[in-house]
């Protein structure tokens, strides 16, 4: 259904430019944004894991504290209810799937993005290893299950479209999100409609060999996480948002840097997950697949944080065709999201290709 034009409202305190005032150097910004404490309320979109580490090194290592911040992290259930959490104010800042924000900002939730985490949701179709799926035409008579309330399931009639596929042509069952990786393993299904990064980590520490096949393998653009807050704040408190933003983008290069230091601090903050058994694979597959969806010239050319509006735009359009209701409206890019607060966080060459480097064996189960 089609999506109403929507007129701006927020245009006033909302850009995408940051990358002429971006700082360019390698060093941890050393000055307080802030010059009292304050605390703040932030949630992840899920459980701690590897692709939510920085969260945890951030404060662990003290970048929320030294700009007089004190921050209190909480689990989340998923995108939609933490968009939801925080545009009510039971939280000041959290992460949010692109899409899902979209979403919600076009049913009329008090939302916008300042920083972008990574550069691909990794939606997509997971199988075993040793499955014959290599293309999205290899799915073709193949059974491939999905769970209807899940975040990327809206779009896979975009992914077969994409890739020249009727989507007569590919069976689907319908399961529980508990039961999803088990009909997998046990071969009910040739495929799974999923998340790789949330996904993969789980497969592959208890051992369960598998691979994912992304939407973005036709062209179809979609950014994972973002770091979400509501558009009074930005407009009230500006310097938080900076301070926030900054110790975020801070808290991703020192897992870059050193992933060894930002794993111990992760365990610090969250010890019961150092004495499960699969804890340190689990981090160490998440980490990896974050870090190759962070290797992209977005990053690389203007700073940690910073988004592509062109890729905001597809995927406005993408949420408003597979997503939209009558009742909604639809959003601008300066709606979504803004580069006003990111660019000051910045890595060598060198070090980017030591990340490149690193996450190679990842970006082979992802692709």
């Amino acid at each position: 259904m089609t999506i109403k034009p929507f007129k701006p409202t927020r245009r006033q305190f909302l850009g995408t430019g940051a990358a002429a005032t971006a700082l360019a150097t390698t060093n941890i910004i050393s000055a307080p944004a802030i010059a009292s404490n304050k605390t703040v309320k932030f949630t992840l979109a899920w459980l701690a894991q590897g692709t939510s580490l920085y969260v945890y090194a951030a404060k662990g290592k003290g970048l929320f504290k030294k700009r007089g911040i004190d921050v209190q992290i909480s689990r989340g259930y998923g995108s939609l209810a933490s968009a939801q959490s925080i545009a009510s104010g039971q939280f000041d800042f959290g992460v949010v799937i692109a899409p899902p924000l979209i979403l919600s900002i076009a049913k009329g939730l008090p939302l916008t993005a300042i920083a972008t985490v990574d550069y691909d949701a990794t939606m997509g179709v997971g199988v075993l290893q040793d499955s014959p799926i290599r293309t999205a035409k290899d799915l073709v008579g193949k059974q491939v299950g999905g769970v209807p309330t899940s975040a990327e399931y809206p779009f896979f009639p975009a992914f077969l479209q994409r890739a020249g596929i009727a989507k007569a042509d590919v069976p689907i069952s319908h399961f529980d999100n508990q039961v999803l990786e088990r009909a997998l393993t046990e071969k009910q299904v040739a495929a799974i409609m999923g998340v790789g990064s949330s996904s993969l980590p789980v497969m592959l520490s208890k051992g369960i060999k598998a691979r994912w096949l992304l939407y973005s393998s036709t062209g179809l653009r979609t950014y994972g996480q973002t770091i979400v807050t509501r558009p009074e704040i930005v407009q009230r408190d500006p310097q938080l948002c900076q301070a926030v933003s900054d110790a975020l983008m801070e808290g991703i290069a020192l897992t870059m840097r050193d992933p060894q230091e930002a794993t111990d601090l992760l365990f610090k903050e969250v010890p019961e997950m150092a004495l499960n058994s699969n804890g340190k694979q689990f981090i160490r597959v998440g980490l990896g697949i974050a870090h190759n969806t962070q290797v992209r010239p977005e990053a690389m050319q203007n700073g940690i944080g910073w988004g592509n509006p062109d890729v905001y735009r597809e995927m406005i359009d993408l949420v408003a065709e597979y997503t939209g209701t009558p009742d909604m409206k639809k959003p601008s890019v300066e709606d979504v999201y803004s580069n006003r607060f990111v660019g000051n966080v910045k890595l060598s060459d060198a070090e980017w290709k030591a990340v490149e480097t690193r996450s190679a064996e990842f970006g082979k189960l992802i692709g």
